[in-house]
């Protein structure tokens, strides 16, 4: 079924313009007659309406994402169906731009503004993890900035709960490429610390305004976020501090166990950078390997060899599952649609919010997603990796992020598409799930 400006949407959202589409629907801007306020209109395509099975998985999950409420979540108002069976979903609306427009027209930020979105973003997800839920698909298009500089994040409704009971359909990976976990590369479990490592990159985006991994295709991303030695953000902008580039490498440790325990903890080092101190828990990131924990007999090499080969065949399985060809799937740009841009957000420094020097840190226990089923089995002995040596390119200028297939998601295995599944760049704008 397909909708045009004007038309009314189960007898309540009136459709006042498209906003944005992905590979699951599209994204409108409409007027809820009921509540007479703006929302953003999440429009399932048509043939899921006779998949019951994918429309129940989607109906769970849009009730787990509307019990988020927080400052720094896009709210979820509303989902049902059209009388054809088409599932929508509707959210709050944020009329500004998104955290990756930001970067690419004002490149690189400064410490303090840096940990003040960094900030946001971790209380969005320190919020999300109370409630057992994973957000999977954390990067820069899923930060929405209003117009005050407060930041929001969007797609937790494609996330799914992560003590809920799912289908075999469940998916072993998902993601986007330059933003995912070793684990979720991997195929494994994942658990708050895949959200922190997925923060931990568009921190170093913000800062560097490159990603740490790229390659010519998502598969080779993947393997990097496996397999290759992180590069240090200060060895691509010297202005990070020592104290920044030591938080930012903690949460890029490809062991899970490395990382931050949870986001509270985050926010504590958070504002311990603002305050030019030094961040407690990632004193230590700097000098430990960055690698999960290895048995002491397998050389280095062999095992980095065994990850990436398992990272690769579980990806090309995925791909064979779906019966769909992978140049085809991952093709530079494939299903990315133009946001709109940002309004009145060239703000200077976006700070941390006033709440935090007063905070009082936690140890959440959160449930971990067990419900994930990897494609193939995880490598025997996961690799080791250590920091890469700061080099002669420490004084190289920050250079500007290109378009690359890196931000092409990693597809689910199986048919109807998960309920995890979204195209690149999809924000609230954008036809996600």
């Amino acid at each position: 079924m397909s909708f045009m400006r004007g038309d009314v949407v189960d007898n309540r959202y009136v459709l006042e313009e498209s906003l944005g589409s992905g590979g699951m629907g599209e994204v409108y801007l409409a007027h809820d007659g009921v509540l007479d306020r703006d929302v953003a209109l999440k429009v399932l395509r048509s043939h899921y309406a006779a998949d019951e099975e994918f429309a129940e998985r989607f109906r769970r999950e849009a009730r787990s994402a509307a019990s988020l409420s927080h400052p720094n979540i896009v709210q979820v108002y509303d989902r049902g169906e059209t009388d054809d069976g088409t599932s929508y979903i509707a959210m709050e609306y944020v009329p500004g731009g998104t955290l990756k427009e930001r970067i690419e027209r004002l490149g690189p930020f400064g410490d303090r503004e840096a940990a003040g979105v960094a900030f946001q973003i971790a209380e969005a997800l320190e919020a999300a993890h109370e409630r057992g839920v994973i957000h999977r698909d954390i990067k820069p298009q899923n930060v929405l900035m209003t117009s005050s500089g407060d930041l929001k994040v969007t797609d937790f409704g494609i996330a799914r709960a992560a003590s809920a009971v799912t289908s075999s359909a469940s998916s072993a990976i998902f993601g986007t490429a330059g933003y995912i976990s070793p684990e979720q590369a991997m195929g494994e479990p994942v658990g708050p610390t895949s959200d922190l490592y997925s923060l931990g990159v568009v921190l170093y985006e913000m800062l560097t305004g490159e990603q740490p991994y790229t390659a010519e295709s998502s598969i080779a991303v993947c393997m990097k976020h496996v397999t290759e030695p992180l590069r240090p953000p200060r060895t691509l902008n010297p202005a990070v501090s020592e104290r920044m580039n030591a938080l930012v490498v903690k949460l890029l440790a490809k062991d899970p166990a490395d990382r931050y325990p949870g986001a509270a903890k985050l926010l504590t080092d958070l504002e311990r950078v603002r305050d030019g101190l030094v961040p407690m828990l990632a004193a230590e990131a700097t000098t430990q390997p960055l690698g999960p924990r290895t048995a002491p007999h397998r050389s280095t090499g062999r095992r980095r060899a065994s990850r990436a080969v398992a990272c690769a065949v579980a990806v090309i399985a995925v791909l064979a599952l779906l019966g769909t060809a992978p140049l085809g799937l991952l093709s530079e740009g494939a299903g990315q649609e133009a946001l709109p841009r940002a309004q009145g957000v060239d703000r200077g420094i976006i700070d941390l919010p006033a709440k935090a020097a007063t905070r009082t840190v936690e140890t959440e226990a959160v449930a971990t997603d067990t419900d994930a089923t990897p494609v193939v089995p995880p490598a025997a002995s996961p690799s080791a990796s250590t920091v890469a040596s700061p080099s002669a390119s420490a004084t190289a200028a920050p250079t500007s992020p290109a378009a690359s297939p890196e931000e092409a998601p990693v597809a689910p295995p199986t048919s109807p598409p998960d309920d995890d599944t979204q195209t690149p760049a999809e924000s609230q704008y954008e036809g996600g799930n």
